[in-house]
Order: C-alpha cells, then sequence, then structure tokens
C-alpha cells in the first residue's frame, strides 16, 4: 500500500490540488503532506479554515485587513482553501481574482466534503472559479479513497500529532470552531478548564483515591491536587489517601 500511496505525494510542478471527501482533519493531513513533499516544504503551510471564521470577517481573514490575510502568509508556499465551496461569490470573484494577480506566489490546495464534479454541477460558483476548478485533472483531485491511502503512509514528523496529541485533535478542532463562532473569549482557559476536571477524575479513579500517587501521575504535588480537586468541585472515590 505505501508503495502504491506514495506517488500520489510527487507533485514537483506543485499544481492546484482538489481534495474532497473524507474528514476535515485528513483532508488537512494530506494537504500538509503534499506541502511537506513538494519543492514549497520550506516555505510556510497556511490553513484558511473558512468553517471556523464568521461569515464578516473571511475576507479580512483571506485578504488581510489590519492584519495580514492567509494569501499573504502563504506566499511562497501552500494555502490550503477548505470548504472553498463556503465562499459568498463575491469573495469568489476576489478570490480567482487573488490568484491571477502575477505577484501572488503560492500552491492553493482548495478541499471540500462534497465531490467537486458535484459542486460545479450544482453550479453555485461564479464563472472565474467555476472555470478554474473545471480545469483540474483527475491527477489532481483526491477523493476519500486515496486520501484515506495517503493517511496511511508513515508519517516524517511533521504532519498529524499522534498518541494522545491525536486523540484529542477532533473534539478540540470542533471545541475551537464552536468558541470562534459564538465569541467564547479565553478559549485557553475554557478548553484547559474543560479538559483538567475529567483527567483528574480518571486518574483519582485509576489509583483508588489514594491523592499521592494521583499528583505524582500527574506531576504536581499533594496540596495542589487538593486545592484543585476543591475548586473543580471532584468527588474522590473511596480508598486509601496515602
Amino acid at each position: 500500500m505505501v508503495m502504491q500511496a506514495e506517488p500520489l505525494l510527487a507533485d514537483e510542478a506543485c499544481r492546484p490540488m482538489f481534495l474532497y471527501g473524507a474528514s476535515r482533519l485528513d483532508r488537512q493531513d494530506v494537504a500538509r503532506r503534499l506541502h511537506t513533499h513538494s519543492t514549497r516544504a520550506q516555505q510556510p503551510f497556511v490553513v484558511a479554515a473558512l468553517t471556523a471564521t464568521p461569515c464578516a470577517l473571511r475576507e479580512d481573514a483571506l485578504f488581510g485587513g489590519r492584519e495580514s490575510g492567509w494569501f499573504e502568509q502563504a506566499q511562497g508556499g501552500t494555502l490550503l482553501v477548505d470548504e472553498i465551496d463556503c465562499l459568498c461569490p463575491a469573495l469568489q470573484v476576489r478570490f480567482v481574482s487573488e490568484i491571477e494577480r502575477p505577484e501572488t506566489n503560492l500552491r492553493v490546495i482548495a478541499a471540500s466534503r462534497h465531490d467537486l464534479t458535484l459542486l460545479l454541477r450544482q453550479g453555485n460558483f461564479q464563472s472565474g472559479l467555476h472555470r478554474w476548478l473545471a480545469a483540474f485533472e483527475p491527477s489532481q483531485r483526491l477523493g476519500p479513497e486515496r486520501i484515506s491511502a495517503v493517511c496511511r503512509l508513515p508519517g516524517t514528523g511533521n504532519e498529524r500529532p499522534r498518541g494522545l496529541a491525536r486523540a484529542l485533535e477532533r473534539p478540540l478542532t470542533e471545541y475551537f470552531e464552536t468558541g470562534l463562532e459564538n465569541d467564547a473569549g479565553d478559549l485557553h482557559a475554557s478548553v484547559v478548564g474543560e479538559v483538567e476536571r475529567p483527567l483528574i477524575t480518571m486518574v483519582l479513579r485509576r489509583t483508588g483515591g489514594n491523592q499521592l500517587r494521583a499528583a505524582a501521575m500527574l506531576g504536581m504535588n499533594r496540596n495542589t491536587l487538593r486545592k484543585k480537586i476543591r475548586e473543580l468541585d471532584i468527588t474522590v472515590p473511596k480508598g486509601s489517601d496515602e
């Protein structure tokens, strides 16, 4: 399987690509691998997370407002525009104008949960974007099976996180996007708070309520653990506290 999938990453021309189907995280994984195996590997890889950005902020996020936008940040490298079908007509026009500028120097990887043929048939793209996407050859379109094949390739250490980080990636991504949409504010404190209580509870269950052992597993002293138990209103399982 590795020998069959490896050629999918080889694209010295750094042509635009379209990824569809699979999960959002799998599409991002493959886009990053395509970047890592390209001649632009030492340049930025930028994800234009459209669904994580409120509609009113997408133009500034893409093209820059008070700060540089995703297009500027990705110059010289690769820009992944995920859920490209979420672009409103005005942004579709500006998107095509931007990629056609002579000074634009980046590789664009477009992505969607939907098959490109279906999207083109629905007729929701402006003429310029429709023409650009319709020109993609079959080799430039990676669907669920080919994405899955690439995801199964051994990592280089620069792609998806593994282990605990990989397990937390999906729920944290969903929580992060919900926080942005709801203007949650301090996402760091919110996420840490959501993770800390079940983590401490699980460790206490594993140690049978032994706070000394639980503190050692958590990498904190017992007084700190006791303080967090009170603050987070955690019920300590019955057992030894020694």
